[in-house]
């Protein structure tokens, strides 16, 4: 008996394969009870060929398997789409070997602990970002949203085996404790972190606000480890810190992330600059690790005209090709204008910081950015599991792609993050900070013209 797999139109390199009646009978059932058409097409030939494991031997199989890859082979299919076909053949194959050979001291491995394990292995080709985040995370990042928890208020992102700090928030645990952009967590309470995920380690961070965490982190810029014992709180920040008046005329605004608030907070800084007189803005974007895309839309429309492009995302698909523009007009002030970053600016700040640059409303200064500047979708698991994917990535107006390349400033002006981050010291002065100067000399020194 034939059997057409469903739908035609698609895989029609592996249509037919032929089985016995009663495995047919069965499998046909089981075909009339799914809707295949759902599923993209990458997804049918898995279910399809673990489904016949259940009810042939696996010499059989092998057999079926082999005449429906040399059908497909004589088919008139795409090179494309008979790769896909001989690749999904030999996962299949190996499945089943592991399944049915493999010992170790008497246990039996499970298709879902290989599922599992096949899944992750594919995870761990793609970026960082990208993961499978199993049911019993998915319920604590739903927690998360509801309850009040405590942490030691760092972002932090993979890279390579190890979690690393994107940038400390400030005021938070590990602000005080010197947490630096680039420290790597070694050990999270005596377990070691190495390939640890995000999710390994947020889960080992967060806790009960009062209750301490020991953290074992590697310095790479200046080749050494420590340890630190840190005390989790609640991490609750303002998003703009008070405007400061450096020189006559010229204003200082720090942003430390990007929430539903902040450009709503800029706007009355900027308002009240306005009253002293102030014509030149420097904004402090260094170790902002970012927040929401909306957020820095309306930023960036402070200082842009309504409709200018700030930012869009292309991805595989065709409709993940999106531009996000301003909405609103300028602030009235309309001030000359640098933007500060460095290693610690991430995602949104990116944004910012790119978009301005790229329109030549503002200099950047300071030392190129994070990197971090990808779109992620949860696409949801049957078994509750969900794989978190990065669909697309961000791009400058000029299409400059910011994901790992990050942004590079006009003005490059090294500050050790020693330094940086010791600026809330009652010594510390702005003349103290390379990179302030520098930005103060570049809204005080412009040349003037020549009367003619």
């Amino acid at each position: 008996m034939r059997i057409y797999i469903h739908p035609p139109p698609l895989w029609e390199s592996v249509r037919k394969v032929e089985v016995k009646p009663v495995a047919a009978r069965t499998y046909a059932s089981s075909v009339a009870k799914t809707d295949l058409s759902v599923y993209k097409k990458s997804m049918y030939l898995l279910p399809l060929l673990l489904s016949l494991f259940l009810f042939l031997p696996f010499d059989a199989i092998a057999k079926e398997v082999e005449r429906a890859a040399l059908e497909a082979a004589s088919e008139e299919t795409s090179s494309e789409e008979t790769l896909q076909v001989e690749q999904m053949v030999r996962f299949t194959l190996a499945l089943e070997q592991i399944h049915e050979r493999y010992v170790e001291s008497g246990r039996e491995i499970t298709y879902a602990e290989l599922i599992d394990g096949a899944i992750s292995g594919m995870m761990s080709q793609l970026d960082p970002y990208s993961e499978l985040i199993e049911t019993e995370e998915l319920r604590m990042f739903r927690e998360t949203t509801q309850g009040e928890f405590g942490g030691i208020g760092v972002v932090i992102s993979q890279r390579g085996e190890w979690v690393t700090v994107v940038s400390p928030i400030e005021g938070s645990p590990g602000w005080k404790a010197d947490l630096q952009p680039g420290d790597r967590f070694v050990e999270i309470d005596g377990e070691s972190a190495r390939g640890y995920s995000v999710q390994d380690a947020v889960r080992q961070l967060r806790g009960e606000p009062g209750t301490e965490v020991v953290v074992r982190l590697a310095r790479p810029s200046e080749n050494r480890m420590f340890s630190v014992s840190l005390v989790r709180e609640v991490i609750e920040t303002p998003s703009v810190e008070p405007h400061e008046v450096l020189e006559d005329g010229v204003g200082y605004l720090r942003v430390t992330l990007f929430a539903d608030d902040t450009a709503q907070r800029i706007r009355r800084e900027l308002t009240a600059m306005g009253r002293k007189e102030i014509s030149s803005v420097i904004l402090d974007l260094r170790g902002n690790p970012g927040g929401l895309l909306q957020a820095a839309v309306e930023v960036t429309g402070l200082f842009l005209p309504p409709y200018s492009l700030v930012v869009y995302t292309e991805g595989k698909e065709e409709e993940q090709r999106r531009e996000y523009r301003t909405s609103t007009r300028p602030h009235r002030l309309n001030p000359d204008l640098v933007v500060l970053v460095n290693g610690g600016s991430a995602s949104a700040a990116e944004i910012v910081s790119g978009a301005l640059q790229d329109a030549e409303r503002a200099t950047v200064v300071g030392t190129t950015t994070f990197g971090k500047a990808s779109v992620q979708s949860m696409v949801p698991m049957p078994d509750g599991s969900a794989l978190k994917l990065t669909t697309a990535t961000y791009y400058t107006p000029s299409g400059r792609e910011i994901h790992q390349q990050g942004i590079v400033p006009d003005e490059e002006v090294s500050v050790s993050m020693g330094q940086w981050l010791n600026r809330q010291s009652e010594e510390f002065t702005w003349e103290m900070d390379p990179q302030i100067v520098r930005a103060v000399e570049l809204v005080t020194d412009a040349p003037e013209e020549d009367d003619q």
